[in-house]
């Protein structure tokens, strides 16, 4: 609720969240975090309204006052799971901007922003397993184990904004010259698509763990792709170097620090 602040007329202030509210999104939260956990240890099929109720020890129609479906729960779960990683993304881009202020080359810097959207990727597995594998479960799961067409709105606008910051930093390489012309957001659905079944491979490394070292193929797969698309050779190795100093300072996919207590 908006009311009048008392700095003056005209100044909007917020009403302070009472603790009932308060008390009702740390529930969906956690009812949330238990539902991915399930979803990724145990696959979409296990992810029911019954099962669900039983590990947070609700009664299930307390679950459909916050989810009205399993269709509903599997967007939301899907949707929480994206702002998770877009948020962590977020905490990344400064970090980069700080690196390459000083870069001469605008090649260099530009890619550097594209190789920092890859390795967040290849990083989020360590940081956020749960959500990165949902994310695999999901675009690999039969259709209806998946989100129902009616409730693709909850899950669409989470998806397009993650995509939609790579993109940017792929479309301003484009536009600088250090790759070529192309439509940016086909670009950016090929790389992470790709990108993601190039990482699958690591969970075969048993057998080889040379051959079968997902990270290493992906990255290699990753300066593969960008010079197909005109990077030059010079200026990607200079995108690595900022990287990897990047990457010595501090995981790249960071944790959120309200949801891990750390940053």
């Amino acid at each position: 609720m908006i009311q009048e602040n008392r700095d003056g007329p005209g100044v909007a202030a917020v009403e302070p969240v009472g603790r009932r509210e308060r008390n009702r999104l740390a529930r969906h939260r956690a009812y949330l975090n238990t539902a991915l956990t399930l979803a990724t240890e145990e696959g979409l099929e296990a992810l029911t309204m019954q099962r669900l109720a039983d590990l947070v020890d609700c009664a299930i129609g307390t679950v459909y006052t916050y989810f009205p479906s399993k269709g509903a729960l599997v967007a939301e779960v899907q949707r929480e799971a994206i702002e998770r990683l877009t948020a962590s993304y977020l905490l990344l881009r400064p970090r980069v901007d700080a690196r390459v202020e000083d870069e001469r080359s605008d090649h260099a810097a530009a890619l550097t922003h594209v190789l920092a959207f890859v390795r967040f990727w290849i990083d989020a597995e360590r940081t956020y397993p749960q959500e990165r594998r949902l994310l695999q479960l999901l675009m690999s799961a039969a259709p209806t184990a998946g989100v129902p067409d009616e409730e693709a709105g909850r899950v669409l606008p989470a998806a397009l904004r993650l995509l939609g910051l790579a993109a940017e930093r792929i479309g301003h390489a484009a536009a600088t010259g250090a790759l070529g012309p192309a439509d940016a957001m086909e670009r950016t659905v090929t790389l992470a698509a790709s990108l993601s079944g190039v990482l699958e491979l690591g969970r075969l490394n048993r057998w080889d763990a040379d051959l079968l070292d997902g990270q290493r193929l992906a990255i290699a797969f990753v300066d593969d792709l960008l010079t197909g698309w005109g990077a030059d050779p010079g200026a990607l190795a200079g995108a690595h170097i900022h990287i990897a100093a990047l990457a010595k300072a501090g995981p790249l996919a960071r944790a959120l620090p309200d949801e891990r207590g750390t940053s």
